[in-house]
């Protein structure tokens, strides 16, 4: 397995195929390996290369980490892709890798030709700071549903998710969070070798679940980013999620959006056949 030294950190990656770059940015508790029903159809037309972001596995893990953020990871797939001689890079990103990747391209925009965003969780969009009741209250005002499922997902899943990570509850903490993620009940149903990429980086999770949060999403700059961008939706995905999405795709101007059927929030592993095809689509319009 390749290894590359960026920011005095060892990343681990796979490559495979050869054309235009493509790179695969896992989410919040996964690693390169959950995009293994991609890097084969992928690399029969570009060069692919998944990576795993700091502090994932295999890379070195710690728990507790206070620099675990979007600005750090972003500097690191920046790095990454000026390290590897790259520039004009299609960046895919599913959930919190989504977040990273756009962040990216909107500090970046010189390097990245297209992004698929799968519903990445810029919660500033809705509220700032969660536990501010008067910002919950707005939001209610603002979107009741949005916000009756965001409340939803902070206290039921959230809040317990982060309190058994913190009492090293580590595997119930994965579950709490993935099943406010993906939906109710839809953990069991996702493939067994991606619940272990959960349970491998759970400290990772731990991390980002307890650590700095998000910083506030700079909409005048990312309002300026001519970046084709595709935002995926799982069908059966959070509806918060959507509504981030969805308040994206008025920020960002030149993007389209897809909806994947019976999938949710790891639409690329719950239903890879039609997200190969649409992704692959959609690549195809700009990579020649």
């Amino acid at each position: 397995m390749p290894k590359i030294n960026i920011n005095d950190y060892n990343f681990e990656y796979i490559e495979k195929g050869s054309g235009a770059p493509v790179i695969f940015v896992h989410g919040g508790i996964s690693d390169y390996r959950i995009w293994k029903d991609q890097i084969e159809p992928f690399s029969k037309k570009y060069r692919v290369i998944a990576y795993s972001r700091r502090y994932h596995y295999p890379n070195e893990q710690k728990e507790n980490v206070s620099d675990y953020t979007v600005e750090l990871h972003a500097q690191d797939l920046a790095a990454l892709i000026r390290a590897l001689g790259l520039n004009g890079v299609n960046l895919i990103g599913n959930s919190y890798g989504a977040y990273v990747s756009l962040t990216t391209a909107i500090n970046n925009p010189d390097l990245v030709k297209t992004l698929v965003l799968n519903e990445p969780p810029v919660l500033p969009l809705l509220v700032s700071n969660p536990d501010n009741p008067l910002q919950i209250l707005s939001l209610l005002f603002r979107d009741f549903s949005t916000a009756k499922d965001f409340m939803k997902f902070g206290l039921k899943h959230m809040k317990p998710a982060m309190k058994a990570l913190k009492d090293n509850q580590m595997e119930k903490g994965v579950r709490l969070f993935a099943d406010g993620a993906l939906g109710e009940g839809r953990y069991d149903k996702i493939p067994n070798d991606a619940k272990a990429t959960f349970i491998d980086n759970a400290a990772s999770l731990k991390s980002e679940l307890l650590g700095p949060g998000f910083p506030p999403f700079p909409k005048d700059k990312a309002s300026r980013l001519s970046t084709p961008t595709l935002f995926v939706y799982g069908e059966n995905s959070p509806k918060f999620l959507y509504s981030i999405s969805d308040l994206l795709m008025k920020i960002l101007l030149n993007s389209e959006k897809v909806i994947i059927p019976k999938a949710s929030h790891l639409t690329h592993r719950e239903n890879p056949i039609v997200y190969n095809e649409k992704v692959l689509e959609f690549l195809s319009k700009y990579n020649k």
